[in-house]
């Protein structure tokens, strides 16, 4: 072995291993809901309520939820893991159990002008998230197993917020795009919009609970390399 190489650790193979699996269900669960959504529209006629790519409901807004949920557990395990402590990963853990608890009992639907208190919350999950991922996945504690890839983390989130924010902006604007480029907003290009933005956002909170789960991950220490003559 080149002397200061560190060698690719079975551990290390075996996250990047866990990583690639959850890439490829994210996309595999995107896309199966996202067909059956459109099926569902275009030759069942709405006759699964289920798979109603215009509500949040639904088998698709259940996958989200869980999506969601798994990602603020995460961010718990992670604020209990990492040492020395960082207060970001606590508030972020506080700010995704906050939105989780908001995805499943819909509090939001009854405060007048929701938005307002809403996306300061938005902003400073997604700061939070961008801190950790930064900080976190190349910090000390997190050094010491080349092969768990904290660059992977970093993309992970990164992409993950990407999607989340596509989506939101999807939710605040895309109606009123459908309307400006002539389109319905009963039709295909509405629940074509619809499937984007609820694919987009079930995408967004599995690759960000990804990337959460593997920074809570334990790391292995890789012996120092033995200096070569």
């Amino acid at each position: 072995m080149i002397s200061g190489v560190p060698s690719r650790t079975a551990g290390g193979v075996g996250t990047n291993r866990f990583t690639k699996l959850g890439i490829l269900v994210t996309i595999v669960v995107v896309l199966a809901g996202s067909a059956a959504q459109l099926i569902n529209y275009g030759l069942l006629d709405q006759k699964i309520p289920a798979l109603d790519p215009g509500s949040d409901g639904g088998v698709v807004g259940t996958i989200g939820d869980i999506a969601l949920a798994a990602a603020a557990v995460s961010a718990w395990v992670l604020a209990a893991r990492v040492r020395p402590a960082r207060p970001v990963a606590a508030i972020l853990a506080v700010l995704l159990t906050f939105l989780a608890t908001d995805k499943v009992v819909r509090l939001h639907d009854h405060i007048p002008h929701w938005l307002a208190f809403y996306l300061p919350v938005l902003v400073a999950s997604f700061l939070c998230l961008a801190a950790v991922a930064r900080d976190l996945s190349g910090g000390p504690q997190f050094r010491v197993d080349r092969g768990a890839g904290p660059a992977a983390v970093d993309r992970l989130i990164s992409v993950g917020l990407l999607l989340l924010g596509f989506s939101f902006l999807l939710h605040l604007l895309g109606v009123r795009l459908l309307l400006i480029l002539g389109f319905s907003d009963t039709g295909l290009a509405y629940q074509i919009k619809a499937v984007v933005k609820h694919g987009t956002e079930v995408a967004g909170w599995l690759l960000i609970s990804l990337g959460l789960f593997r920074l809570g991950l334990p790391r292995r220490r890789h012996p120092d390399p033995v200096p070569t003559q």
